[in-house]
């Protein structure tokens, strides 16, 4: 009788011994479950916060509204620092460009211009380049002929019976000498029209032809 309860008492205890070890087991389980064994929503979750966390460094730059750099998740790709950076101008050749590409530290994105746009632009400076030398070429002739300071384009009338004996000196043909003559002669009496001219010595029909379409009776 008393080897029969010592027998039941054993195999009591070795039942319990046998639940406690489970229970332990158990909870270690809990306490160290590897991320594999999480949900496939729960990886992605967790994978992609810690993608976004990262950031990588590039360069856009070409036909983007506002090129520069850029601080980008290292995850994204081509199509998206080129949002970051404005997107793409109208004249943008995007069909050059590998927008799904992945990015990288330190990676340049260049958007090249349209053939039709560089074409264009080509001609643009072309033609403003062509223009510059024309307007050079002429101001180098007309400032020669403003040098002469008798140029017929710019030549002022002069009024003969006011003006002074080196205003008199811009007319065509007329130095010094014939200056102070013409102020002399009117000393004697105001000229009354061009023709007067020919009281000056000096000044004969051929002078007075030249002299007739700037001089001013007044």
């Amino acid at each position: 009788m008393q080897a029969k309860a010592k027998k039941l008492i054993f195999i009591a205890i070795l039942f319990t011994g046998c639940i406690i070890t489970s229970l332990i087991s158990t909870n270690d389980k809990e306490k160290t479950l590897p991320a594999s064994s999480l949900p496939q929503s729960a990886q992605s979750a967790v994978t992609s916060k810690a993608a976004q966390a990262k950031t990588v460094r590039v360069q856009v730059s070409g036909a983007v509204l506002e090129p520069g750099i850029y601080n980008v998740p290292a995850s994204c790709r081509v199509e998206e620092a080129i949002a970051a950076a404005g997107g793409l101008t109208e004249n943008a050749d995007s069909e050059r460009v590998n927008l799904v590409r992945k990015v990288r530290d330190g990676m340049q994105i260049r958007v090249p211009v349209q053939k039709a746009a560089r074409t264009s632009r080509t001609q643009r400076k072309n033609a403003q380049a062509k223009s510059g030398l024309g307007e050079s070429a002429l101001g180098k002739s007309g400032g020669a002929k403003v040098g002469s300071g008798r140029n017929n384009s710019i030549m002022q009338s002069v009024r003969i019976n006011s003006a002074s004996a080196s205003e008199l000196q811009q007319l065509p043909g007329i130095g010094p000498a014939l200056s102070q003559r013409i102020v002399e002669t009117r000393k004697n009496g105001r000229f009354t029209s061009a023709d007067d001219l020919l009281r000056v010595p000096g000044i004969g029909k051929a002078k007075l032809a030249k002299l007739r379409d700037y001089v001013e009776v007044d």
